[in-house]
């Protein structure tokens, strides 16, 4: 999510051009632009979707192309190029925002379907793959950004239901899958509110909206349970209704053609799960994200080890591969215990053309959050691969509540983590959850007063910028109060670069 996901406003400009004449307009002729119209919000994003349904406009051959100049014409725009000034625009798109909802969910429904019929035909390139993640981020945060926007305006009254529950506007369904129910076999992709399961999740190159993935399944008598692998606990069994009342900002639905094999495939995961908490052992989780050794498993490897025993081998998910080199050589991938160059991601799930997309659910109260964690992510991240920034454990930098935290990792709180966990684990997870919490801290005030100032939501470009700036600020205290005890410094103590220079 390193460009930004705000709306889709002006699409009707260039959903149609190629990406040369995108590329010819630079940041700073873009943002001159004034802003657009709640018309142009309206009538883009159904121009968006009618050329996605036009072969002559949208094939194989123009996938990456015409995706990439959307997104790349995108990047560039403020936050205020999406917001309606007058009071006429402002009815207006309260009047027809739950519309423009729909068109934004049906461009993520249609690209998904456009993904399956390319592959059907061995069409479908791993560079269009890409671009389709690409285009699945933009447009699901183009739909949070307004469905934001229209709860601030009373369109939507918040009501929490279960997870998946078949109505709006907590969940959008596939109207090929109108009123569906939960089926054995289903695959949940989750976006939680846990930075430990998230950062594992992001640590591919490839970037997606989820950190997590469970199973539907069920036993001998027909009752539903989810599986899943937990870091806390390695793989668990909860009944599903119990497991539908959480908090978790997104679940994506996806579902396995073959009813079948599906069925097949989660009672397979459900027996294995149950048989090993009944001995009273579980499943470990799997630090090293390794999934061709199946005696350990992390989340995604649950859904893998189901589909794989089921069909005898003949079924390995996923399709696409997330792979791991962004970090080069430094050694943050290893401290977590992840040595392959590859993984199965959660979100690899989203661009594997064997699964249909049903449906997507959201609960409000916590997307505001996980946009502040994404956007920190995406900070430490970019800092670690383009500012050379790395973890440096060292018990002199650091303070007594660190090495606290340490202790109760063991059982001393409730939310712990194992421990087989790596020590190299523990302590990177403590370190980035330090730094997390300073930026978080930072970008939650940031946020209300730029909210307060301008009467809108910051673009994610402007949620990177105000990480850059404490990033700057934290160096300039680490270097000018140096004596121990004495910096005001939140996180440079143990997480900087080699490079004596702040910006």
């Amino acid at each position: 999510m390193k460009k930004l996901v705000m709306a889709l406003a002006g699409l009707s400009v260039v959903s149609g051009c190629t990406n040369n004449t995108i590329k010819s307009e630079t940041a700073a002729a873009i943002t001159y632009r004034n802003p657009a119209s709640s018309t142009e919000l309206i009538t883009g994003s159904k121009k968006v979707l009618a050329d996605i349904n036009n072969p002559q406009v949208f094939n194989p051959q123009t996938c990456v192309s015409v995706v990439h100049g959307i997104t790349d014409y995108l990047y560039y725009l403020p936050a205020d190029h999406f917001i309606p000034k007058t009071p006429t625009e402002q009815e207006q798109l309260r009047t027809q925002g739950p519309e423009v909802l729909n068109t934004m969910f049906q461009i993520r429904v249609s690209l998904h379907e456009k993904l399956q019929e390319f592959d059907s035909r061995n069409e479908l390139s791993k560079e269009c793959v890409q671009k389709l993640r690409e285009g699945f981020q933009y447009a699901r945060f183009s739909e949070e950004y307004l469905l934001d926007w229209l709860y601030a305006q009373k369109v939507y009254t918040f009501k929490k239901t279960p997870v998946l529950v078949n109505e709006q506007p907590s969940t959008w369904t596939n109207p090929k899958f109108a009123g569906f129910q939960l089926q054995s076999g289903d695959v949940m992709l989750v976006r939680g509110k846990s930075y430990v399961s998230a950062m594992i999740a992001r640590i591919a190159d490839e970037e997606g909206n989820f950190s997590h993935a469970a199973i539907v399944a069920e036993d001998k008598m027909g009752r539903k349970y989810v599986v899943e692998a937990l870091i806390q606990h390695g793989v668990i069994v909860t009944p599903l209704e119990k497991w539908r009342q959480a908090e978790d900002s997104r679940v994506a639905l996806f579902r396995y053609p073959d009813q079948a094999m599906a069925k097949k495939a989660a009672r397979q995961m459900y027996d294995l799960a149950q048989a090993a908490l009944d001995r009273k052992q579980g499943i470990r989780y799997d630090f090293s994200m390794n999934d061709d050794d199946y005696s350990a498993m992390f989340c995604s490897e649950v859904i893998r080890v189901a589909y794989d025993r089921a069909s005898g081998g003949d079924i390995k998910i996923p399709k696409f591969r997330s792979t791991v080199s962004k970090f080069k050589n430094q050694e943050y991938p290893r401290t977590l215990g992840v040595t392959k160059t590859s993984l199965f991601a959660p979100y690899d799930v989203e661009v594997d053309p064997r699964f249909d997309f049903v449906a997507e659910y959201r609960f409000m109260p916590l997307l505001r959050q996980v946009r502040m964690q994404d956007a920190v992510l995406q900070s430490v991240y970019g800092w670690m691969i383009e500012k050379n920034y790395d973890f440096h454990w060292d018990v002199t930098h650091s303070s007594k509540s660190y090495m606290a935290k340490l202790v109760r990792q063991f059982g001393m709180v409730k939310e712990t983590l194992p421990k087989y966990m790596p020590m190299g684990a523990i302590k990177t997870t403590v370190q980035f959850e330090a730094v997390a919490v300073a930026l978080e801290k930072n970008i939650y005030k940031k946020e209300q007063e730029f909210y307060k100032k301008n009467g809108y939501l910051p673009s994610f470009q402007d949620l990177l910028a105000i990480n850059e700036a404490y990033r700057i600020q934290d160096c300039k205290d680490a270097k000018r109060f140096s004596l121990p005890g004495m910096s005001r410094s939140e996180f440079h103590g143990f997480f900087y670069s080699d490079s004596k220079k702040c910006e």
